[in-house]
């Protein structure tokens, strides 16, 4: 029933791991930490909307938390918020490595 959920913690555990780790710097500012994030919440709630409302996904109940907001369940809106910074982390860490390497 958790699954999706403990998938996503266990992602943002990891980000948050490998950004210490590896000291990552993701944003150069606290606001464009806010922007880029906001822009890709946005961007994938439109997103993610669209397709449930045309019925290209579906959220059977039973396989999340049941909490719902408009038509989209929570669980797909902490996936907006995490899986693009678990992503950006992980780029960051492969660029470093790779210019690393072309010295």
């Amino acid at each position: 029933m958790f699954e999706y959920l403990i998938i996503l913690i266990v992602l943002l555990l990891v980000a948050l791991v490998l950004e210490k780790t590896h000291h990552v710097h993701l944003f150069h500012n606290r606001k464009e930490r806010l922007e880029i994030t906001a822009l890709f919440f946005v961007i994938s709630v439109i997103w993610d909307t669209f397709a449930i409302w045309r019925g290209h996904w579906v959220f059977p109940a039973g396989n999340n938390l049941g909490i719902v907001i408009e038509l989209m369940p929570l669980e797909e809106y902490l996936f907006a918020l995490i899986i693009p910074y678990f992503i950006i982390t992980i780029y960051k860490i492969m660029d470093s490595k790779f210019r690393g390497r072309a010295k």
